[in-house]
């Protein structure tokens, strides 16, 4: 619980602790010390369990959040729970794939809400925001790749490592409930994404016309490595791919069953937008 509590921060710093550093920490030691879990399958069903639980109950906690950081930080402990989730079903190498591809656009999604935040003179409620497309439009477009790539949409960096965990889980019957927390996360990850894209860029603008009139985009020390993480979050997963996943086949499916989150996601995603 300390995570979204760590909100109270600079988002730089924020940006580093959730894409990068401690929090990850967790999902490194369970994949160094992998040799000793393969010894205990009892073990292995437990972090199941508290992968997928932790997955699903942090999403729905993401779904009340009305703080452009907060909602970002519970999307975070939810990626957290697929990375460990699929550490139970020792596909370790798709763990550590997913934790590096999620540092591209968790780190990218911190950094435009902090660039917004920098423009409305330090609001983080989106809800007394809005509007905000046509002062700030490459944040929005920041914002639009960074939620994109965290649903898991086809072709950018998120869709290479979390399609890839979700379609794991898909042979293993007894672990079942392990796929539907699993996949009722995204719907929620996809609902809360566009939530707040919604809010804070396509709503009627919520503040003061004065600070909108004021709202600006940051110089080029804010904007360069919003364009460097952009390119990451879109080419990333793709150029990895490569290197980390040399030994995993991913299970044959039929097409409706592979398509399957992807609908979830871009059903949620309507739904939040209507």
């Amino acid at each position: 619980m300390w995570l979204p509590d760590a909100m109270e921060g600079p988002t730089p710093v924020s940006a580093l602790i959730h894409a990068a550093t401690m929090v990850t920490a967790g999902v490194f030691l369970i994949i160094r010390i992998s040799p000793l879990f393969e010894q205990t399958p009892t073990v292995l069903i437990l972090v199941v369990l508290m992968g997928s639980l932790t997955a699903f109950f942090t999403s729905t906690i993401g779904l009340a959040q009305s703080d452009l950081k907060k909602v970002i930080a519970y999307s975070t402990c939810s990626q957290l729970g697929y990375m460990v989730m699929i550490c139970g079903f020792s596909h370790y190498n798709s763990s550590l794939f997913h934790l590096i591809n999620h540092g591209f656009f968790k780190a990218l999604l911190f950094l435009s809400a902090g660039s917004i935040i920098h423009a409305v003179s330090n609001e983080q409620d989106f809800r007394k925001m809005g509007g905000l497309r046509f002062v700030l439009p490459l944040s929005f477009t920041c914002i639009v790749i960074g939620s994109a790539s965290l649903m898991g949409l086809p072709f950018l960096t998120g869709f290479y490592s979390k399609d890839l965990i979700l379609e794991l889980m898909y042979g293993e019957f007894y672990l079942s409930f392990a796929l539907w927390l699993g996949l009722g996360a995204a719907s929620l990850t996809a609902f809360y994404s566009f939530r707040l894209a919604y809010y804070t860029f396509l709503e009627y603008n919520q503040s003061s016309f004065k600070g909108f009139k004021k709202a600006h985009e940051g110089s080029w020390n804010l904007i360069t490595p919003l364009l460097i993480l952009t390119v990451l979050s879109v080419l990333g997963g793709y150029s990895l791919e490569f290197f980390i996943l040399k030994d995993v086949f991913p299970v044959m499916l039929p097409d409706i069953n592979k398509s399957l989150p992807l609908i979830i996601s871009i059903t949620a995603a309507g739904l939040a937008i209507l």
